[in-house]
């Protein structure tokens, strides 16, 4: 499969947007992004608005290019697309698409080469820092979990026929775990890659072959530190919804979650998917917070919303060393293509003591810790 990536320059991008979505704009930054492309632009506030965007974002926009093979599947990406409206008209804080000119939420557009299409969406910037940022706390811990569960509940009243969401196939999608048994020879230690093999066959035998025993729905599946956006004071508060803060005495000078962003593996699956995988991602933080005591407070803060039966939350420990095994060998495989990517090494020597640790102890024990009952 070629992700090609659009080979847009940044003076381009002004027409190209002036064409799909009205606007007159200057591009301040092209934004990293390893499949996509992405600029960082603004508008034009001298010049007329569009009867598409009658009020111009004063934070400027996000102009997203999918690559070539996303865009081969703008049902998908409609369905995607949809997700992001349907919460963000809910008051749930993440970038709002716009319609372009046409009224539609994506247009393409074609670049290189022969010219290839590429689908482009117009999105409002959410200024803020990326949580892998900031020093991690007891409170940024129970936010994670209180936005996950927030957006899980949310997602509950969107709608996507269900021909779209069977099909909503992502390889960060943890049902498609067994498929990277192809690949374990990216990971050279036996012991290790004998350990990752052991993971895979409970996964596959304790979740995926009893799937129908788990609640489901739509999920962001990739609740990672770097698609949670931190500012410093409240952060995100409603009236209604006091308990984000918890147990926790509030402190305007620390940071609290203010976003979510990056939608690009949203799927159709396990509601305890996206529990595990926020969970993960706060044990192997880079700031030496204790994994379990991340773990506990994720869990307590995903609890206010949503409900998992004590059978689904059993198998938390399963499915959170799943996720540290799907990210060691999708990582190794990237590391194959991108030997100079220093990032990689650096996270996956994050997880491996994480991941023994939890794997090495029964789900009752993980449990009983992660619930506060020890």
């Amino acid at each position: 499969m070629s992700l090609a990536r659009s080979s847009f320059k940044a003076c381009e991008i002004p027409a190209l947007v002036k064409d799909t979505f009205g606007l007159e704009v200057t591009v301040e930054a092209e934004l990293d992004s390893y499949d996509d492309q992405n600029f960082l632009i603004h508008a034009n506030f001298l010049s007329p608005n569009p009867s598409n965007i009658p009020i111009v974002w004063q934070h400027g926009y996000v102009f997203k290019i999918l690559n070539s093979e996303d865009s081969k599947e703008p049902d998908y990406i409609d369905a995607q697309t949809k997700m992001i409206v349907h919460v963000a008209k809910a008051g749930y804080p993440t970038p709002a698409p716009v319609l372009s000119v046409n009224n539609r939420y994506m247009e393409s557009v074609c670049s290189g080469t022969p010219q290839t299409a590429h689908l482009a969406r117009l999105f409002e910037f959410m200024p803020g820092k990326t949580l892998d940022k900031v020093p991690l706390t007891n409170q940024l811990c129970y936010e994670i979990g209180w936005f996950a569960g927030k957006l899980n509940i949310t997602l509950k009243t969107c709608f996507i026929t269900e021909n779209i969401s069977s099909a909503m196939t992502r390889k960060w999608n943890l049902s498609e775990l067994p498929s990277l048994r192809q690949d374990l020879h990216v990971i050279k230690s036996t012991k290790q890659r004998s350990l990752i093999e052991e993971v895979i066959d409970e996964f596959e035998k304790h979740i995926l072959n009893q799937s129908y025993s788990f609640s489901k729905g739509l999920i962001h599946s990739d609740f990672n530190d770097g698609n949670i956006l931190v500012e410093q004071g409240t952060g995100y508060q409603q009236a209604n919804d006091p308990n984000i803060f918890g147990e926790n005495k509030i402190n305007n000078n620390e940071y609290h979650i203010c976003g979510i962003i990056d939608f690009g593996d949203a799927t159709n699956s396990l509601y305890i998917y996206d529990l595990a995988i926020a969970i993960a991602y706060a044990m192997i933080n880079k700031h030496s917070f204790p994994p379990m005591e991340a773990a506990r407070n994720v869990l307590s803060g995903y609890l206010k919303h949503m409900h998992l039966s004590e059978w689904e939350l059993k198998h938390l420990r399963l499915v959170i060393c799943a996720r540290f095994v799907q990210s060691l060998v999708i990582g190794g495989t990237s590391l194959l293509k991108e030997p100079e990517n220093m990032y990689i090494p650096l996270h996956m020597r994050r997880i491996w003591p994480v991941l023994m640790n939890v794997w090495n102890r029964t789900d009752s024990e993980i449990l009983s810790e992660i619930m506060g009952k020890t």
